[in-house]
C-alpha cells in the first residue's frame, strides 16, 4: 500500500492535477480569508471553511477523475489487476493519497488563522473543529469520486459523475423547504452531509458525524474494490 501511495502521490504532482487543485482551493480560500480581515470580525473567521464547501464540491473530482479512469484508458490496469498486491491495498494506497493532496490543502489554511491573531483573537477550538470536520467532508466525496473513476475509462465524465452526486447531496438540503412530512425530514437530517458538517463549525467533535463520513468512505471504497474485483474476472 505504501508503494502505491507514494507512486499516486508523485503522480499529482508530475501532472498540472495536484497544482491546478491547490492552485484554485488557496486562491478562494484566500479570498475568503481576505473579506473575513478586512471585516475585523474574527467570530467570523471559521466561516472560511463553511463556505469553502461549495469550493470543494467543485474541485474535488479534479483529484479522483484519474484515479483509475486514466489506467483503464491507457489499458495499464490490467498490470496492476495482476500485480502481487492486494486490491485492498492498490484502492487505499490510491485513496490515502488524494487525501493527503487534500489534507495538505485544508492544513495550508492554520497560517491564515496565525496571520490572523495579529489582528484578533480567533477561537482555536472552533478553527480545528472546522479542519477536522472538511477534511471528514473531503474524504467521503473523494471515496465517491474515486468510485465513479473505477466505472469509467472518461477521466471527463468520472469527473462530471462526481460533480453531479455531490451536487444531489448538497441540494439534500432544499427538500425540507418542500415539505413537512416528518419522515423525510428526519432522513434528509441523517443522510445530509452539509448539516453532519454543521456540528463541526461550532467547534463540536460531533461522534455521530464522524461516524457517518468515515462510513460514507468505507462504503465506497468497498464497492470501489468489489467493481476492480469484478473486471479481474471479465
Amino acid at each position: 500500500m505504501l508503494a502505491v501511495f507514494n507512486r499516486e502521490l508523485h503522480a499529482y504532482f508530475r501532472s498540472p492535477t495536484g497544482y491546478v487543485f491547490c492552485a484554485v482551493y488557496l486562491v478562494f480560500s484566500g479570498i475568503y480569508f481576505n473579506s473575513v480581515l478586512m471585516s475585523g470580525q474574527s467570530s467570523q473567521f471559521p466561516q472560511i471553511y463553511y463556505g469553502l464547501l461549495n469550493v470543494i464540491l467543485l474541485i474535488l473530482p479534479v483529484l479522483t477523475m484519474r484515479m483509475f479512469s486514466e489506467e483503464r484508458r491507457h489499458k495499464t490496469d490490467q498490470l496492476l489487476l495482476t500485480s502481487p498486491i492486494s486490491l485492498t491495498s492498490l484502492v487505499m494506497g490510491k485513496y490515502l493519497a488524494a487525501l493527503a493532496v487534500y489534507s495538505c490543502c485544508i492544513l495550508f489554511t492554520l497560517i491564515y488563522a496565525v496571520v490572523f491573531t495579529f489582528f484578533a483573537q480567533p477561537s482555536w477550538p472552533l478553527i480545528i473543529g472546522n479542519i477536522i470536520g472538511a477534511i471528514l467532508f473531503g474524504g467521503a466525496f473523494i471515496s465517491v469520486g474515486m468510485f465513479i473513476s473505477s466505472l469509467t475509462e472518461s477521466q471527463v465524465v468520472a469527473a462530471i459523475g462526481a460533480f453531479f452526486i455531490g451536487t444531489m447531496f448538497t441540494l439534500l438540503d432544499v427538500i425540507p423547504m418542500l415539505t413537512t412530512n416528518t419522515f423525510i425530514l428526519k432522513l434528509i437530517d441523517w443522510i445530509s452531509f452539509v448539516g453532519r458538517y454543521t456540528p463541526f463549525t461550532m467547534g463540536l467533535l460531533d461522534f455521530s458525524s464522524l461516524i457517518f463520513f468515515a462510513s460514507i468512505s468505507a462504503v465506497f471504497i468497498f464497492l470501489t474494490i468489489m467493481a476492480i474485483e469484478k473486471r479481474r474476472w471479465i
